[in-house]
This record gives structure tokens, sequence and C-alpha cells, in this order.
């Protein structure tokens, strides 16, 4: 991967990262403002489409890694109870 690339992935990350740390139980997903989340990314909000189509296009990311996360966690749960077992 070239260092475009990478500063590109590094970039998409940050924007994920900061839509997540916005989130609360006070404040759902449908509450965040994509200038809000490029700020805390530290891009310009322009930037933000360079990344991602548009906000949902964002919120099925948070999703898909959040699925992601969950099946790791229940993986790694499932392996501490057949160690248990044995």
């Amino acid at each position: 991967m070239g260092v475009r690339a990478q500063q590109k992935e590094k970039t998409r990350r940050s924007l994920v990262e900061a839509a997540f740390s916005q989130l609360s139980a006070e404040r759902s997903f449908a509450s965040l403002s994509l200038r809000e989340v490029a700020r805390e990314a530290g891009i310009a909000p322009t930037s933000f489409y360079r990344h991602f189509r548009d906000v949902d296009e964002l919120g099925l990311t948070m999703v898909d890694e959040s699925g992601l996360m969950l099946r790791q966690l229940m993986r790694q749960a499932r392996q501490r109870i057949a160690k248990g077992a044995a």
C-alpha cells in the first residue's frame, strides 16, 4: 500500500472513530453532524466526501465494524469457555 493510500485509510479511520466517540446514551447517530465529525477527525468538512459518499455510508461502515467487533468478542468468549471446560 502506497503512502497516499495509507494516509487515506488513516483519515477514513479517524472519521469513523470520531463518529463513534460522539455517540452516547443521550446522542444518537441521527443527531451526528458531518461538520462535527470532520472537525473531531481533524479534517475540513468537504474532505469528508473523499472518504464517504454521505453520512449514511459512514453509518453503514460503523455498523459493519460493530458487527466485526461483536463477532470477535463472541469468538474470544467461546475460546475461554472451551479452555475452562478442558
